[in-house]
């Protein structure tokens, strides 16, 4: 069972800044406000469970196959890395990427047991991966952009790094699709003060929406657009935004966008809910695509 009680994150990170304002974890020239290294596996872990389905559907149908050379950008725990190691084989590669050493880490960490020679690990920024021109033959991003402050230049950089014919896979965020019916008001503030933290960081939390626009403008062809919005009455997967809004509870006081006595309010709504097997929680919508250069 995962924990995320309120007093134990302030305990863990009220003091969590890297050097980044407001107390946010750096990532590269960005911020970034949730847990990294082993303290964010929990999260990670679930939101594969949650999203993992869709991301290898949309891997399958852009047709990743044994010998391709591929990057994982913002590896995160390793998950889909090493799914992906599989699907290229011996004669593929695979480059787990992520801005942030502890992840890569903790990366290595998960995919130890699978033994897979075809992965390597790198430790790059996604604004500028030092890659060669035309490196790739896909590369697949989840819920990266929309922590980024320049997705776009990111999208920019992927396109460069991709072969012609190469294929971009990406997931991203549209936090706003978040509901629960009936309406709870502790999901509805959670948010509201999400999206306004999003605003103060520079950041946008919905870029998910933007994103195929975003990769046309980028240089790719018309992309194919496929959204994934689960929904659960029971279960861990019910959870996931009430865990991962634990986790950014040290960046939200230090940013002044909520108090602590109201965040403590809105996790113990959150965690009524959880217990409420005839409330539906539907997570984020998360718009993917499938785009090619």
């Amino acid at each position: 069972m995962l924990t995320f009680a309120l007093a134990h994150s302030l305990r863990s990170k009220r003091s969590a800044g890297n050097g980044a304002s407001d107390g946010a974890k750096g990532t590269a020239s960005d911020v970034y406000v949730l847990d990294t290294g082993e303290a964010g596996a929990a999260r990670l872990r679930l939101v594969d469970k949650v999203f993992g389905p869709s991301t290898r559907a949309l891997l399958k149908q852009a047709g990743i196959a044994e010998g391709m050379r591929a990057l994982d950008l913002a590896c995160g725990i390793g998950t889909v890395s090493c799914w992906m190691a599989h699907q290229v084989g011996p004669t593929g590669k695979v480059l787990a990427a992520h801005v942030n050493p502890d992840q890569i880490v903790v990366s290595k960490s998960n995919c130890a047991s699978c033994e897979h020679s075809s992965i390597e690990y790198v430790e790059i920024s996604a604004y500028e991966t030092g890659f060669p021109d035309d490196s790739f033959d896909l590369v697949h991003i989840r819920l990266l952009l929309c922590h980024l402050a320049e997705p776009e230049k990111a999208l920019h950089e992927v396109y460069r790094v991709l072969k012609p014919g190469g294929v971009l896979v990406c997931q991203d965020l549209h936090l706003s699709g978040i509901f629960s019916f009936p309406e709870d008001a502790a999901y509805i503030r959670s948010l509201e003060i999400a999206n306004k933290l999003g605003t103060h960081l520079g950041v946008n939390y919905n870029f998910g929406l933007r994103l195929p626009a975003a990769a046309e403008y980028a240089g790719f062809h018309s992309p194919f657009i496929r959204l994934e919005h689960p929904a659960y009455l029971r279960g861990e997967e019910k959870r996931l935004w009430e865990h991962t809004f634990a986790e950014a509870v040290p960046v939200i006081l230090s940013s002044g966008v909520a108090t602590e006595q109201e965040l403590k309010q809105v996790l113990t709504g959150m965690r009524t809910v959880a217990a409420d097997g005839r409330t539906l929680i539907a997570q984020w919508c998360s718009p993917g695509i499938i785009a090619v250069k």
